[in-house]
Protein backbone atom coordinates (compact mmCIF):
# COMPACT_ATOMS: atom_id res chain seq x y z
CA UNK A 1 0.00 0.00 0.00
CA UNK A 2 2.78 2.33 0.56
CA UNK A 3 4.49 1.32 -3.02
CA UNK A 4 1.14 2.67 -3.88
CA UNK A 5 0.90 5.73 -2.20
CA UNK A 6 4.46 7.17 -3.14
CA UNK A 7 3.81 6.28 -6.83
CA UNK A 8 0.42 8.07 -6.81
CA UNK A 9 2.43 11.35 -5.28
CA UNK A 10 4.97 10.69 -7.88
CA UNK A 11 2.61 10.78 -10.80
CA UNK A 12 0.89 14.24 -9.03
CA UNK A 13 4.35 15.99 -8.54
CA UNK A 14 5.12 15.27 -12.54
CA UNK A 15 1.21 16.39 -13.61
CA UNK A 16 2.01 19.33 -11.93
CA UNK A 17 5.39 20.42 -12.43
CA UNK A 18 5.30 19.31 -16.28
CA UNK A 19 3.68 22.48 -17.58
CA UNK A 20 5.59 24.60 -15.67
CA UNK A 21 8.38 23.26 -17.47
CA UNK A 22 7.19 23.46 -20.83
CA UNK A 23 5.92 27.33 -20.06
CA UNK A 24 9.56 29.03 -18.84
CA UNK A 25 11.07 26.33 -21.16
CA UNK A 26 9.17 27.32 -23.99
CA UNK A 27 10.08 30.87 -22.94
CA UNK A 28 13.75 30.23 -22.90
CA UNK A 29 14.49 28.59 -26.11
CA UNK A 30 12.19 31.45 -27.68
CA UNK A 31 14.18 33.86 -26.15
CA UNK A 32 17.12 31.78 -28.38
CA UNK A 33 15.58 32.38 -31.64
CA UNK A 34 15.46 28.86 -32.44
CA UNK A 35 13.76 27.18 -35.50
CA UNK A 36 10.17 26.61 -34.21
CA UNK A 37 10.26 22.97 -34.96
CA UNK A 38 13.42 22.34 -32.41
CA UNK A 39 11.71 24.08 -29.34
CA UNK A 40 8.56 21.59 -29.55
CA UNK A 41 11.32 18.56 -29.55
CA UNK A 42 13.85 20.54 -27.24
CA UNK A 43 10.53 21.16 -24.40
CA UNK A 44 9.18 18.25 -24.64
CA UNK A 45 12.74 16.02 -23.80
CA UNK A 46 14.53 18.75 -21.40
CA UNK A 47 10.85 18.88 -19.60
CA UNK A 48 11.31 15.05 -19.45
CA UNK A 49 14.32 14.94 -18.13
CA UNK A 50 14.14 17.46 -15.48
CA UNK A 51 11.15 15.62 -14.01
CA UNK A 52 12.50 12.29 -14.23
CA UNK A 53 15.65 13.52 -12.19
CA UNK A 54 13.70 15.49 -9.74
CA UNK A 55 11.27 12.81 -8.70
CA UNK A 56 14.36 10.49 -8.48
CA UNK A 57 15.92 12.42 -6.16
CA UNK A 58 12.71 12.84 -4.34
CA UNK A 59 11.55 9.44 -4.43
CA UNK A 60 14.39 6.74 -4.63
CA UNK A 61 15.90 7.17 -1.31
CA UNK A 62 12.38 6.19 0.30
CA UNK A 63 11.91 3.50 -1.59
CA UNK A 64 15.64 2.18 -1.34
CA UNK A 65 14.88 2.68 2.74
CA UNK A 66 11.69 0.82 2.45
CA UNK A 67 12.98 -2.09 0.74
CA UNK A 68 15.88 -2.44 3.25
CA UNK A 69 13.49 -1.94 6.31
CA UNK A 70 11.76 -5.58 5.16
CA UNK A 71 13.33 -8.41 6.85
CA UNK A 72 14.35 -11.27 4.58
CA UNK A 73 12.49 -14.29 5.49
CA UNK A 74 15.31 -17.67 5.12
CA UNK A 75 13.49 -20.61 4.98
CA UNK A 76 14.89 -24.56 5.36
CA UNK A 77 14.32 -25.76 1.69
CA UNK A 78 15.20 -28.25 -1.21
CA UNK A 79 16.96 -27.35 -4.47
CA UNK A 80 13.66 -29.46 -6.67
CA UNK A 81 11.70 -26.76 -5.45
CA UNK A 82 13.19 -24.51 -7.96
CA UNK A 83 12.46 -25.23 -11.93
CA UNK A 84 14.78 -23.11 -12.83
CA UNK A 85 18.12 -24.14 -10.48
CA UNK A 86 21.14 -25.02 -12.25
CA UNK A 87 21.62 -28.42 -10.27
CA UNK A 88 24.39 -29.09 -12.39
CA UNK A 89 26.47 -25.99 -11.96
CA UNK A 90 25.31 -26.52 -8.16
CA UNK A 91 26.77 -29.43 -7.78
CA UNK A 92 30.28 -28.72 -9.87
CA UNK A 93 30.13 -25.69 -6.73
CA UNK A 94 29.88 -27.97 -4.08
CA UNK A 95 32.30 -31.08 -4.98
CA UNK A 96 35.14 -27.74 -5.63
CA UNK A 97 33.91 -26.09 -1.96
CA UNK A 98 34.31 -29.04 -0.27
CA UNK A 99 37.76 -30.08 -1.69
CA UNK A 100 39.10 -26.92 -0.11
CA UNK A 101 37.86 -27.84 3.31
CA UNK A 102 34.55 -26.34 3.43
CA UNK A 103 31.92 -28.15 4.84
CA UNK A 104 28.36 -28.24 4.01
CA UNK A 105 25.28 -26.88 6.33
CA UNK A 106 22.20 -26.42 4.85
CA UNK A 107 20.31 -25.66 1.82
CA UNK A 108 17.52 -22.58 1.86
CA UNK A 109 15.68 -20.30 -0.11
CA UNK A 110 15.66 -16.28 0.64
CA UNK A 111 13.17 -14.44 -0.05
CA UNK A 112 13.52 -10.75 -0.83
CA UNK A 113 10.67 -7.96 -0.82
CA UNK A 114 12.02 -5.47 -3.43
CA UNK A 115 9.87 -2.39 -4.74
CA UNK A 116 7.81 -4.19 -7.32
CA UNK A 117 8.65 -7.67 -6.97
CA UNK A 118 9.51 -10.43 -4.82
CA UNK A 119 12.60 -11.86 -5.38
CA UNK A 120 13.60 -15.31 -4.21
CA UNK A 121 17.15 -16.98 -3.89
CA UNK A 122 17.94 -20.76 -3.46
CA UNK A 123 21.66 -20.72 -1.16
CA UNK A 124 23.43 -23.51 0.18
CA UNK A 125 26.29 -22.65 2.86
CA UNK A 126 28.89 -23.87 4.17
CA UNK A 127 31.95 -23.78 6.86
CA UNK A 128 35.64 -23.68 7.00
CA UNK A 129 36.48 -25.22 10.65
CA UNK A 130 40.38 -24.22 9.74
CA UNK A 131 39.94 -20.68 7.98
CA UNK A 132 36.79 -19.48 10.26
CA UNK A 133 34.62 -18.55 7.19
CA UNK A 134 31.50 -19.19 5.78
CA UNK A 135 30.91 -19.71 1.49
CA UNK A 136 27.53 -19.26 -0.08
CA UNK A 137 26.99 -20.74 -3.78
CA UNK A 138 23.26 -19.09 -4.64
CA UNK A 139 21.18 -18.15 -7.74
CA UNK A 140 18.45 -15.59 -7.86
CA UNK A 141 15.74 -17.82 -9.57
CA UNK A 142 12.72 -15.52 -10.59
CA UNK A 143 9.31 -16.29 -12.43
CA UNK A 144 10.82 -15.87 -16.54
CA UNK A 145 14.69 -16.49 -15.95
CA UNK A 146 17.80 -16.79 -13.04
CA UNK A 147 20.46 -15.28 -12.72
CA UNK A 148 23.64 -16.98 -12.71
CA UNK A 149 24.75 -19.47 -9.65
CA UNK A 150 27.69 -17.82 -7.57
CA UNK A 151 29.65 -18.38 -4.77
CA UNK A 152 30.95 -16.02 -2.05
CA UNK A 153 33.28 -16.45 0.43
CA UNK A 154 32.91 -14.60 3.50
CA UNK A 155 34.75 -13.30 6.78
CA UNK A 156 33.75 -11.37 9.71
CA UNK A 157 35.65 -8.99 11.99
CA UNK A 158 35.92 -7.77 15.40
CA UNK A 159 34.38 -4.12 15.57
CA UNK A 160 32.17 -4.32 12.77
CA UNK A 161 33.89 -5.28 9.73
CA UNK A 162 33.52 -7.67 7.24
CA UNK A 163 34.99 -9.22 4.03
CA UNK A 164 33.45 -10.73 0.80
CA UNK A 165 34.65 -12.50 -1.91
CA UNK A 166 32.44 -13.39 -5.08
CA UNK A 167 32.76 -14.55 -8.42
CA UNK A 168 30.19 -12.53 -9.72
CA UNK A 169 30.36 -10.53 -12.51
CA UNK A 170 29.24 -7.21 -11.66
CA UNK A 171 27.50 -4.98 -14.22
CA UNK A 172 23.68 -3.65 -14.80
CA UNK A 173 21.52 -1.55 -13.48
CA UNK A 174 20.92 -4.08 -10.36
CA UNK A 175 24.66 -3.71 -9.47
CA UNK A 176 24.75 -0.35 -9.35
CA UNK A 177 22.01 -0.09 -7.30
CA UNK A 178 23.45 -2.26 -4.82
CA UNK A 179 26.41 0.11 -5.38
CA UNK A 180 24.49 3.17 -3.77
CA UNK A 181 23.90 1.07 -0.06
CA UNK A 182 27.43 0.57 0.29
CA UNK A 183 29.03 0.07 3.80
CA UNK A 184 32.50 1.54 4.45
CA UNK A 185 32.99 -1.29 6.98
CA UNK A 186 31.50 -4.23 4.76
CA UNK A 187 34.20 -4.74 2.30
CA UNK A 188 34.06 -6.92 -0.92
CA UNK A 189 35.79 -8.51 -3.82
CA UNK A 190 34.56 -9.99 -7.36
CA UNK A 191 36.68 -12.17 -9.19
CA UNK A 192 34.34 -13.55 -12.35
CA UNK A 193 35.99 -16.76 -13.11
CA UNK A 194 38.33 -17.84 -11.29
CA UNK A 195 38.67 -21.69 -9.32
CA UNK A 196 37.06 -21.49 -5.91
CA UNK A 197 40.43 -22.79 -4.37
CA UNK A 198 41.80 -19.32 -6.01
CA UNK A 199 39.38 -17.07 -4.54
CA UNK A 200 39.79 -18.69 -1.12
CA UNK A 201 43.37 -18.10 -1.39
CA UNK A 202 42.82 -14.29 -2.91
CA UNK A 203 40.16 -13.79 0.18
CA UNK A 204 42.60 -15.20 3.05
CA UNK A 205 45.60 -12.73 1.67
CA UNK A 206 43.11 -9.77 1.51
CA UNK A 207 41.96 -10.74 5.11
CA UNK A 208 45.24 -10.91 6.60
CA UNK A 209 46.25 -7.15 5.09
CA UNK A 210 42.67 -6.43 6.08
CA UNK A 211 42.98 -7.30 9.69
CA UNK A 212 46.99 -6.39 10.31
CA UNK A 213 46.05 -2.44 8.61
CA UNK A 214 42.97 -1.71 11.10
CA UNK A 215 44.80 -3.96 13.73
CA UNK A 216 41.64 -6.05 14.03
CA UNK A 217 41.04 -9.56 14.55
CA UNK A 218 39.11 -12.37 12.71
CA UNK A 219 35.68 -13.46 14.60
CA UNK A 220 35.63 -16.82 14.89
CA UNK A 221 32.75 -18.54 13.40
CA UNK A 222 32.61 -22.48 15.06
CA UNK A 223 28.79 -22.64 14.94
CA UNK A 224 26.82 -23.92 12.27
CA UNK A 225 23.54 -22.74 12.73
CA UNK A 226 21.70 -21.28 10.22
CA UNK A 227 20.23 -18.85 12.74
CA UNK A 228 24.41 -17.33 13.12
CA UNK A 229 24.64 -17.35 9.22
CA UNK A 230 21.23 -15.56 9.02
CA UNK A 231 21.48 -13.26 11.93
CA UNK A 232 24.92 -12.25 9.99
CA UNK A 233 22.84 -11.20 6.82
CA UNK A 234 20.32 -8.98 8.80
CA UNK A 235 22.93 -7.30 10.69
CA UNK A 236 25.00 -6.23 7.34
CA UNK A 237 21.42 -5.35 5.85
CA UNK A 238 20.26 -3.24 8.69
CA UNK A 239 23.92 -1.50 8.66
CA UNK A 240 23.80 -0.76 5.11
CA UNK A 241 20.50 0.93 5.96
CA UNK A 242 21.40 3.14 8.67
CA UNK A 243 24.18 4.28 6.20
CA UNK A 244 22.13 4.75 3.66
CA UNK A 245 20.07 7.55 5.90
CA UNK A 246 22.81 9.98 5.86
CA UNK A 247 23.27 9.84 2.53
CA UNK A 248 23.56 12.06 -0.03
CA UNK A 249 20.95 11.00 -2.74
CA UNK A 250 21.97 13.17 -5.30
CA UNK A 251 25.88 11.77 -4.96
CA UNK A 252 24.58 8.20 -4.55
CA UNK A 253 22.83 8.66 -8.04
CA UNK A 254 26.06 9.73 -9.96
CA UNK A 255 27.51 6.78 -7.52
CA UNK A 256 25.23 4.44 -8.87
CA UNK A 257 25.59 5.80 -12.83
CA UNK A 258 29.28 6.06 -12.86
CA UNK A 259 29.14 2.28 -11.59
CA UNK A 260 26.81 1.22 -14.47
CA UNK A 261 29.23 2.78 -17.27
CA UNK A 262 32.33 1.69 -15.55
CA UNK A 263 32.16 -1.32 -12.86
CA UNK A 264 34.03 -1.62 -9.68
CA UNK A 265 35.33 -5.23 -8.90
CA UNK A 266 36.43 -4.12 -5.33
CA UNK A 267 34.83 -1.97 -2.33
CA UNK A 268 37.42 -1.19 0.38
CA UNK A 269 35.87 1.46 2.53
CA UNK A 270 37.62 2.30 5.58
CA UNK A 271 40.03 -0.07 5.02
CA UNK A 272 40.86 1.54 1.08
CA UNK A 273 41.66 5.01 2.75
CA UNK A 274 43.47 3.28 5.64
CA UNK A 275 45.68 1.86 2.90
CA UNK A 276 45.67 5.26 0.67
CA UNK A 277 46.67 7.10 4.18
CA UNK A 278 49.59 4.80 4.94
CA UNK A 279 51.24 5.52 1.64
CA UNK A 280 51.02 9.25 1.75
CA UNK A 281 52.86 9.61 4.88
CA UNK A 282 54.89 6.81 3.38
CA UNK A 283 55.17 3.95 6.48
Amino acid sequence: MKKIIVFAIIFIFCWFLTPFLKYYLTAIFTNLALPDWSIGVLVAVVSWFITFVLSVLLFLKPLVLQDLSKEQEFILADPYEFPQLDVESLQRYTEDIESIGFVKIIDFKIIDFKISTQQVSFARIFLHPQHQCWAEVSQICLHTKSMPIISTIMSVFDSGYSLSSSDRKLSGLLFGRNFIIRHPQILWMSHPGITQNKLLEIHLQRRRKVARTLNIKIAEVTNDSLDVYCDFQRELRLKRKQYFQRKNIAVGLVESLLFDVNPKQEWMGEYGDAVATKMRSGR
